[in-house]
């Protein structure tokens, strides 16, 4: 399958380049136009056969190799084509360096003669006509092999991503309920009888079966979460690596923290350690290893486990399962044709309802019988009929000659043959090129597009920017399930990466361990993993000097410091080098000569200059050089590479490169720093069309004038969404300076469509004309540190504003009603959050009594603002309010009383000046309210009884620091809310005993804390609900005894007892059998008790860990 699958796409972009304009230079002669038409000719003639052979090279050798040598011939014709265009463009560029104007034009004619009359004629002329002729005598083929013409050099189709698909969310998983439960009841068996405490479960089943998706449902079930101490998932694959494996297995104990060592010594130790005692669950996923050594050297460090300890593994291999011992393999089976057809519909048809569709669920039963059950093939083939209701294209897969293929060595599934068979061609391609990178690989989205672009996968479509088409391309392959998302990025299925090698197993290639091959010349994209070697020199590398691709990958082990000159004079052909984590130090001169390199990638190395000759790379349109800590600077010169497109680098190192204005290709450029020195002023930014995203523009305190400002031409800057505007903070300001800031600020006008705006640092009076009316499409506005502000600007009026952030505005006393906008649209109609903070002088926010500002807003921080006296009224949209060190003496009304608050979470905080909460929002009935905070008002006396009447939802209350708190009435009445789960009580004197009595009618409690409550002095008779889970008490200095019956706690599994130093013991009948932590802090009588072998030693002897004044007693 490797010749036409992928080839259609390339003979196409060929065909095109042969009539671009740079090829028109050639064009001088009529030898040389005659030559040119002829190629063009001949390659329209093959273009048209290729369908048909890709078709029959399934059953005919001759035609695999016809295509082989076509793909050869192809990959000559476009080197030649893009040897000829680099040197053009190179130059081009250099004679505009050196030649003044009137020099060039003499030059330039002289040049142009000199070229097309010596080497055009003498090489390029000779070498065209070479590949014209063998791809002549290939054309004539044509009736030997039967080929008959069925396609033609159409335009490349772009197929529109659906805008939903269930094969993506991950939720796809049918009649794998049975097999979760026995795998679970399996997991939850514990043997009184073996002798190990760690037993291994393999499943065990062919790729694509679904192994994977039952580990992750036995591995997320709620029973296994709670019969389970500690979880870890880790990934395998093919390379069973103990240190790596262990290091893995360590970060997935312990969150990711582990440290760096890679000593496996130590590795193993802290393992070992981690995993002592406790009850642990390790999925293996994608297990292939046969090595029993190896197995025996990884399972050493987990043996510390405590009884009941499982690792799951699944694997393709029965063998894999038989090394690793314990439980008889789970062999898993099959979908029934059932739920094979319940995936294959939820796949197929929109919603999975299939319904209007009785002749396709005719037929799509007939193609489900021939997915042998198979997830992963039901999964393709479902999404290749996505939305699909032509009956002809269903029936054209049901009679594919595909499924009659008998299954090679490698066990390519015919229903993802299909699958693939029916991508476009620009698809084929991409998806073909993934083969180079190893399984389990995780793909990131924007790297992979990256490299696409740079090996010509991506072809123009008229002003669309190349990214964007790629990213359609990767999403039409994500939609069809070749890709799959996971941790943020995405990864391929095995099978499916099985497919990608069978298909391009000639031109893509992945070198492990020096292992020697065959045919180097044929191999253009190449990938070298060493995990299981050190990489010491790149000598296995020189024979394949066809190569367009280099990556090296998992490259932790390198010992390899710098690049040998020659390398590069060998390895001529590169369009991609990406070196990342390895320890190179330098690169040498001679990567000049990679004309052709589009991407270099040098993340992670420790390379400390890049050699002057990366000027050289004209066509280089990626620089990747993220965590690059012993690079210093760049070189001066970098701003020759005119096609470079995305420049990865230390925000530091970019914002020194003088005359970075140069770089007009730039897609993103995250922070520009405008200094008074030449090659660093605002004027840099005005040709920079193509900037997108995020742009932070710091020192604009170094723009002298506001002329200067409007020359950077940020009104122009279309597909920026985020601008932001930083000026120094720590500067000394005049008023001469403070002027200034507004002419500048003024002069920076930006785009129409931008969606966010931050300003930082800012000492302008008022705010420019441009933020609140042309910006209409505004969603986010940011203001901090706007410290001479006096007037807000009416961001009410913008229609889709949906957050503002206004912080640190020192001057700024009065908030008047223009805020809330003075056009046809205000009141903020959009606004969802708001944050008011750091205002000391604010005193009084100007609104009129029937205004209903914010209708949407769900989210408001008021913080900081001692001074404020009062909030507008709010709407019942609101789902949180938080008000901290604010002068409000009454808390916000709603606007409609008789409307239901959605407000969930309430906290209160430092409000001196609230002695009462009768009136205003805790007035109303709080249905949905279900986190209440009230903290350091020291003022307040009491709260509204409403509030725990109608706080039905209510799940936590916190109140401390509240000292002049009276009991409630509600507490009296027996009305404190059923459902809440969480209370903490501190520092709230005469409220404390009231409260406790009320507790045992609360059903669902698990968290009680009770802290600096000097009047308690004993727990209810009634004790405590059976239903806590944390109980906590601190600082009760007169407390006397625990309560009586805590033993009947049942569920308590932390009881923390701090600062309590008038406990004499621990109850009679002890602590809850299933207490796993205790906790004693500062109480001398209990610490002496507990101590081995005292009195109340026996007591705490079943308890897991043991803390006593931070001394680990037991654990």
């Amino acid at each position: 399958m490797a010749g036409g699958a992928v080839l259609s796409a390339f003979m196409q972009v060929l065909f095109e380049r042969l009539s671009t304009i740079a090829l028109h230079e050639f064009r001088s002669g009529r030898g040389i136009n005659n030559e040119l038409e002829n190629l063009s000719s001949t390659l329209s003639t093959i273009q048209v056969l290729l369908e048909d052979a890709e078709e029959k090279q399934l059953k005919d050798k001759r035609v695999r190799d016809w295509l082989a040598k076509l793909k050869d011939v192809a990959y000559d014709l476009d080197d030649l084509l893009d040897g000829h265009a680099a040197e053009a463009l190179r130059s081009n560029l250099e004679g505009n360096q050196s030649q003044s104007r009137w020099k060039r034009q003499v030059c330039d004619f002289l040049s142009c003669t000199l070229w097309q009359k010596g080497l055009f004629h003498c090489t390029i002329a000779h070498r065209i006509r070479r590949v014209q002729e063998k791809l002549a005598r290939m054309a004539k083929e044509r009736d030997v092999l039967g080929l008959q013409a069925l396609g033609g050099m159409s335009k490349l189709e772009i197929t529109e991503r659906t805008e939903t698909s269930s094969l993506v969310d991950g939720l796809n998983v049918f009649g794998r309920e049975e097999d979760r439960d026995n795998i679970v009841n399996i997991l939850l068996s514990i043997s009184e009888s073996s002798p190990q405490n760690v037993s291994v479960l393999p499943i065990v089943g062919m790729g694509g079966l679904g192994k994977t998706t039952v580990a992750q449902l036995a591995y997320n079930d709620e029973r296994v979460k709670k019969h389970f101490q500690l979880r870890m998932w880790v990934c395998v694959s093919e390379n069973f690596d103990e240190r790596k494996l262990t290091k893995e297995t360590l970060d997935s104990a312990i969150n990711g923290h582990s440290s760096m060592t890679t000593n496996m010594n130590i590795l193993q130790q802290n393992l070992f350690e981690h995993l002592k005692g406790k009850r642990f669950l390790l999925v293996l996923d994608d297990v292939w290893n046969e090595d029993h050594n190896k197995w025996h050297s990884f399972r050493a460090s987990l043996s510390s486990g405590g009884k009941g300890s499982k690792i799951v593994v699944t694997t393709q291999n029965e063998n894999v399962g038989r090394i690793m011992g314990g439980f008889p393999s789970y062999r898993l089976q099959r979908l029934s044709d059932n739920n094979c057809w319940s995936l294959f519909k939820n796949c197929a048809f929109v919603d999975g309802n299939s319904s209007g569709y009785p002749r396709l669920e005719e037929i799509g039963k007939k193609i489900v019988e021939k997915l042998k059950g198979l997830p992963l093939a039901a999964k393709a083939v479902g999404s290749l009929l996505y939305s699909k209701v032509d009956e002809e294209e269903w029936k054209d897969i049901l009679r594919s000659e595909i499924w009659e293929l008998t299954p090679d060595t490698n066990s390519i599934l015919p229903a993802l043959r299909l699958s693939y068979k029916h991508l476009p061609p620009h698809l084929k391609q991409c998806f073909a090129f993934c083969a180079v990178f190893h399984k389990d690989y995780m793909f990131e989205r924007d790297k992979l597009v990256q490299i696409w672009m740079a090996l010509g996968f991506i072809q123009p479509q008229g002003s669309k920017r190349l990214e964007d088409i790629a990213n359609t391309y990767f999403d039409d392959l994500l939609s069809r399930s070749f890709f799959q998302p996971y941790k943020g990025n995405y990864v391929m299925h095995d099978a499916i990466h099985d497919l990608a090698q069978y298909i391009t197993m000639d031109d893509c290639h992945r070198l492990e361990d020096y292992k020697r091959l065959n045919n180097c010349n044929k191999i253009r994209h190449l990938s070298f993993s060493c995990d299981n070697s050190i990489l010491t020199s790149f000598e296995a590398f020189y024979s394949f000097k066809r190569l367009r691709t280099l990556l090296l990958l998992r490259g932790y082990k390198s010992n390899i410091t710098s690049v040998p000159d020659d390398l590069f004079m060998k390895l001529r052909w590169l369009r991609v080098l990406d070196l990342y984590r390895r320890g190179i130090k330098e690169l040498p001169h001679s990567i000049g000569n990679l004309k052709q390199l589009r991407y270099l990638g040098l993340s992670s190395t420790k390379i400390k200059t890049l050699p002057s000759s990366v000027s050289k790379l004209y066509n280089l349109q990626t620089l990747k050089l993220k965590n690059c800590n012993s690079l210093q600077e760049l070189p001066e010169c970098i701003i020759n590479l005119i096609n470079l497109r995305h420049l990865e680098a230390n925000t530091r190192l970019i914002a020194n490169i003088a005359g970075i204005g140069r770089l007009t290709c730039l897609q993103e450029l995250e922070e520009f720093v405008v200094q008074k020195d030449g090659g660093h002023k605002i004027t840099e930014l005005k040709d920079m069309m193509q900037l997108r995203g995020r742009l932070c523009i710091a020192g604009l305190e170094n723009i002298a004038r506001r002329e200067e400002a409007n020359e950077a031409k940020l009104n122009t800057k279309e597909y920026l969404s985020l601008l932001e505007f930083v000026w120094e903070d720590n500067r000394d300001i005049s008023l001469h300076e403070e002027c200034l800031d507004e002419v500048v600020l003024e002069g920076l006008s930006p785009h129409h469509e931008l969606k966010e705006m931050k300003i930082t640092g800012y000492a302008g009076a008022n705010f420019p004309s441009w933020l609140a009316s042309p910006l209409s499409s505004l969603q986010t506005i940011h203001l901090s540190n706007c410290i001479r502000c006096i007037h807000l600007p009416p961001l009410g009026q913008l229609p889709f504003l949906k957050k503002l952030e206004i912080r640190g505005a020192d001057e700024l006393i009065l908030i008047s009603q223009e805020f809330s906008g003075n056009g046809a649209t205000k009141g903020f109609p959009s606004l969802t959050e708001l944050v008011l903070d750091d205002m000391p002088n604010l005193e009084e926010w100007l609104f009129a009594d029937g205004d209903q500002l914010f209708p949407c807003l769900t989210e408001l921080d008021v913080i900081d603002c001692p001074k404020l006296k009062a909030l507008p009224r709010l709407p019942s949209t609101l789902t949180r309010l938080r008000i901290s060190e604010a002068g409000l003496s009454l808390l916000p009304e709603l606007w409609d009383s008789n409307q239901p608050s959605s407000l969930s979470s309430l906290h209160i905080d430092k409000c001196p000046n609230l002695t009462s909460l009768q009136k205003g929002l805790l007035s109303h009935p709080l249905r949905a309210l279900k986190d209440l905070k009230i903290n350091n008002c020291e003022g307040l006396l009491s709260l509204p009884s409403e509030c725990f009447q109608h706080s039905t939802s209510l799940e936590s209350l916190h109140i401390h620091k509240c000292p002049r708190l009276v009991p409630l009435t509600a507490l009296e009445e027996g009305l404190l809310p059923s459902l809440l789960e969480d209370v903490r009580i501190g520092s709230c004197y005469q409220l404390i005993n009231p409260l406790l009595n009320e507790l045992r009618n609360l059903a669902f409690l698990t968290h009680l804390e009770i802290a600096n409550c000097p009047d308690l002095y004993y727990f209810p008779l009634e004790g405590l609900p059976n239903t806590l889970k944390f109980l906590a008490i601190l600082d009760c200095a007169n407390l006397q005894y625990l309560p009586p019956d805590l033993w009947k706690l049942s569920s308590l599994v932390t009881l923390i007892i701090g600062n309590c130093p008038r406990i004499p013991h621990l109850p009679s009948e002890g602590l809850p059998k299933g207490l796993h932590e205790l906790y004693i802090k500062a109480c001398p009588s209990l610490k002496e008790r507990c101590e081995l072998g005292r009195e109340d030693s026996a007591k705490v002897a079943h308890i897991v860990k043991v803390e006593i004044d931070e001394d680990i007693m037991s654990e």
